[in-house]
């Protein structure tokens, strides 16, 4: 075997960077949490998954037990399996906790900028700030509801506009949704939306770049000092496709409400109303973009998730879509669609929304924490800048609490022995990274939710034989995760429920 100067070089370095991680690690005072042996240097480096890592992470806790840790070239993962630790740990003691790992292709793309990774600091503080000014509450969302009914019945007219592909009607309603709030912008409906089509371009880069383990330079962040053209540097072209679509997500509506209120225009939405202050300095600015922009990620993606699973389970489930809609024409009617109004009337789609939460949940493997200074936790040594993972997608399926988990079953969210909320083991988050667009992204997914259930008939589609073509109840890999790509049949439920829709949307037109 013969080695380039380009690949001896690099080897070096790397030999290098992992003799100073072990030569300077420290002896710990207490015992870290069980788990498997790994190599001298690399640690367990090679036992990392490289996709869908909550499955493999939920094996290892049947076999090292709830709190467990891994090694990987010197920093210690902290693998969280039970919700009680993880509410103890991640709550009670937040504070220790309360910071993110480094995400290097974040730093490399920009990305570093958005509030899911922000480290724990005063910007972080300002973004949450920002945010919670506006959404923080569930009454807060309250003058949000005219827009979030208006788009939910649009996603009807975009699903029936074009029923060969539903799951572009979700992404554009989940996406003008929040355009909507956020900026004020309201979509191009005769052909594609360049804002849309920016936001989500750049929202699956930034799923992708955040893969636990997808990329070496996580592990050796010295590679990102090595040029382009060496060997094992393919990251680095990865993250120079990222940054131009990273800012403009950013930039680009931004300077859409600056123009409008530079012009006069009326504008009420959250972008507009951080901008009243005439005296902005240019770090305050970006703080306001960043968090307009986080913004944007805690509705969308969320939305998009949970009603594309919907249709999933429509189709799997018959039964579930049947006894919706019949809760939904039992206490709505057939005259009208319902509204947020109906929501306390509807307790059968109330647990309906938290089985679309637990079947497949849209974070699975909650975004890691830091921790911020050593400490002893129920016995273990938890050195700083250890990283904790918590298995939000095993809490949600372990069968001693949810009843055959990889069922999709609503009813166990019913009567007296109903299972527990989702949204209590850790859906949105744990202690002072809990999302602070939970809010907003709850009232999105049921308006969505209950919208679909009253107007559209799902089936599966049909192969050439005739044989109906069923989904798998699967996701994507990365940090927010999608079902799998399906085809399926969707129609209005009725003629009638057409006109009904119109007159909806009618009533609409002037939602500001």
């Amino acid at each position: 075997m013969t080695f380039a100067v380009g690949d001896l070089v690099l080897l070096a370095l790397l030999a290098c960077f992992t003799s100073s991680r072990l030569f300077f690690s420290r002896k710990y005072p207490h015992s870290l949490p069980p788990g498997p042996k790994g190599w001298p240097l690399i640690g367990n480096a090679f036992d990392m998954p490289k996709t869908h890592s909550w499955r493999t992470f939920a094996q290892w806790g049947k076999k090292w037990g709830p709190i467990m840790s891994v090694k990987v070239l010197g920093t210690p993962f902290i693998i969280i399996s039970n919700p009680d630790i993880a509410d103890e740990m991640l709550g009670k003691t937040g504070s220790l906790y309360a910071d993110r790992p480094t995400v290097q292709m974040a730093l490399l793309t920009g990305w570093d900028r958005a509030l899911s990774g922000a480290r724990y600091n005063a910007r972080f503080r300002e973004y949450r700030k920002l945010i919670g000014k506006v959404i923080g509450t569930k009454g807060s969302m309250a003058k949000f509801y005219p827009v979030e009914d208006f788009q939910a019945n649009m996603l009807l007219k975009r699903i029936f506009q074009n029923p060969e592909d539903p799951a572009a009607a979700i992404r554009k309603t989940a996406g003008a949704m929040v355009l909507h709030l956020t900026y004020g912008y309201k979509i191009s409906e005769d052909r594609p939306d360049h804002f849309i089509t920016k936001a989500e371009f750049a929202m699956e880069q930034f799923s992708d770049i955040h893969r636990t383990g997808a990329y070496l330079v996580e592990f050796f962040p010295i590679l990102k000092y090595i040029p382009a053209w060496f060997p094992f540097t393919e990251f680095k072209r990865k993250a120079a496709e990222c940054i131009g679509p990273c800012n403009e997500m950013a930039d680009v509506p931004f300077a859409y409400v600056e123009e409008q209120l530079g012009k006069g225009e009326e504008n009420n939405s959250f972008a507009a109303d951080l901008l009243k202050d005439k005296g902005i300095s240019s770090e305050k600015l970006t703080d306001l973009k960043w968090s307009a922009a986080s913004f944007y990620a805690a509705g969308s993606d969320t939305t998009v998730s949970v009603v594309y699973s919907y249709l999933m389970a429509a189709i799997l489930y018959p039964r579930v879509q049947r006894m919706a809609q019949a809760e939904v024409d039992s206490v709505v009617g057939k005259d009208r669609l319902p509204s947020f109004q109906d929501r306390d009337s509807l307790p059968y789609i109330e647990a309906l929304v938290k089985e679309l939460y637990r079947w497949l949940p849209i974070v699975p493997l909650a975004v890691p924490h830091r921790a911020m200074k050593d400490n002893v936790f129920q016995g273990y040594y938890i050195p700083k800048d250890s990283l904790v993972f918590v298995n939000v997608w095993h809490f949600l399926h372990d069968p001693a609490v949810y009843k055959d988990p990889s069922s999709f079953n609503p009813e166990r969210f019913l009567g007296p022995d109903a299972e527990p909320d989702p949204i209590d083991r850790g859906l949105f988050g744990y202690g002072r990274r809990v999302c602070p667009g939970a809010h907003l992204a709850d009232v999105s997914v049921w308006i969505n939710i209950v919208k679909a259930v009253a107007g559209i008939e799902v089936s599966p589609a049909v192969d050439e034989k005739g044989q109906a073509k069923m989904p798998v109840p699967e996701t994507t890999d990365g940090i927010i995760v999608r079902p799998i790509p399906f085809e399926c049949l969707v129609k209005p439920r009725s003629e009638h429920l057409l006109h009904v829709l119109e007159e909806a949307l009618k009533d609409g037109e002037n939602v500001n």
